[in-house]
């Protein structure tokens, strides 16, 4: 007969990882909820690498293609704020050397 293999959420592997950052000894926080060290100590390692919360990634990509459309909206823009200073300073230019500007 095998041991019956355990699944435990994202929030508690989480709980138990900020726990053991904080500086709770890992073999106590085993004891305590019936889990190996070695298990909360790959935990920890999945956690710092960024891998055990799929969420947080998939939050991280959707921010990071947000930043990207921004970037290119600001870029547009502040192309088009120079385009319209340019023109404004033409069109006084124009009118203070008392030519008339005709648009068709």
């Amino acid at each position: 007969m095998g041991i019956k293999k355990r699944k435990h959420s994202q929030e508690f592997k989480e709980e138990i990882v900020q726990r053991a950052l904080s500086g709770e000894r890992i073999l106590a926080l085993g004891k305590e909820h019936n889990l190996s060290p070695g298990l909360i100590n790959r935990w920890k390692r999945q956690y710092l690498d960024g891998e055990l919360s799929n969420n947080t990634n998939q939050e991280v990509k959707k921010l990071e293609t947000q930043v990207g459309k921004l970037e290119q909206m600001i870029g547009k823009l502040t192309m088009e704020n120079y385009i319209l200073k340019k023109e404004k300073e033409y069109i006084q230019k124009r009118k203070k050397e008392g030519s008339s500007i005709i648009y068709r």
